[in-house]
């Protein structure tokens, strides 16, 4: 990925409530609405480098399935090759340079990391993902979504496959759009500013000023091509002080920086509130 940020951040506590099934030929986890409640619409998220079974990214869907009552799927789009999460605690041994301790075992923490993430980086570039992402979201939109309203969730990795999403060529055979709003947080790889030029449904963006791999002038960029864009609606949520993996992997520890996270939870969950109808 763009930046060491892209594997740091905390694992919360917590039991994801949903349950995991075989959803359009992909392994899923799935959180339902509260019980007797029909779905708002389907919200499908596409996660960060740790993938679908990482359990911050689960219990983020189980928050958006009760508090805004949509049918929230977390595919596994890598097929098993996520980052296991514990490489979140080897990241910051790896970068520390205090003692000779640390230097001479920065050797070990790195080949760790590097055993992972480089077949990883492999597996999953867009060219090898945007196929199975496309191709999970026109089934959702052929089956759900001729009844639901269908938006997307991306964070970091997945950031960049939501706003392509948007894109008019994002449709399916037969003509309908694969999604209806998106929303993004901490968005990686995406070419600044085509991608977002090129956006034709609502969407929304979480950033943090402290972003390593989005600086604030290409978020100054974004907000110019967007506010550029009259019909389309948009938003750009910029919170002072969060760096990049605040809304998933945030440090519990931090009451600001946890309280920016619940405010981006809480974002999203009001942006499709307002579109998938």
């Amino acid at each position: 990925m763009s930046c060491p940020d892209c594997l740091r951040g905390h694992v919360r506590d917590g039991t994801p409530t949903g349950k995991v099934a075989q959803i359009h030929g992909r392994a899923t986890y799935v959180a339902e609405p509260p019980s007797g409640t029909q779905p708002k619409g389907v919200v499908v998220m596409v996660s960060d480098i740790f993938g679908w079974d990482f359990v911050n990214s689960r219990l983020l869907a189980d928050h958006y399935a009760a508090s805004g009552g949509f049918l929230v799927y977390l595919p596994d789009f890598m097929d098993g090759t996520g980052i296991p999460s514990w490489l979140t605690d080897v990241l910051p041994k790896a970068m520390s340079s205090k003692t000779i301790g640390d230097w001479l075992w920065k050797p070990w923490y790195m080949s760790q990391i590097a055993f992972y993430v480089v077949p990883w980086m492999i597996s999953n570039r867009f060219g090898v993902s945007w196929p199975k992402v496309r191709s999970f979201f026109e089934a959702v939109r052929h089956d759900e979504g001729s009844r639901l309203s269908v938006g997307a969730a991306g964070f970091c990795w997945g950031g960049k496959h939501s706003v392509v999403l948007t894109h008019a060529e994002s449709i399916t055979d037969d003509g309908k759009p694969l999604v209806d709003a998106i929303f993004i947080a901490h968005p990686s790889v995406l070419k600044y500013p085509d991608d977002y030029q090129k956006v034709t449904k609502p969407a929304s963006m979480a950033i943090g000023d402290k972003d390593m791999t989005v600086t604030m002038e290409q978020v100054a960029l974004v907000q110019k091509t967007w506010g550029d864009m009259p019909d389309v609606d948009t938003e750009v949520v910029v919170y002072p002080g969060a760096n990049h993996g605040f809304a998933v992997r945030v440090d519990p520890f931090n009451e600001n920086l946890l309280r920016q996270c619940r405010e981006a939870e809480d974002q999203a969950v009001a942006w499709f509130s307002k579109y998938l109808k």
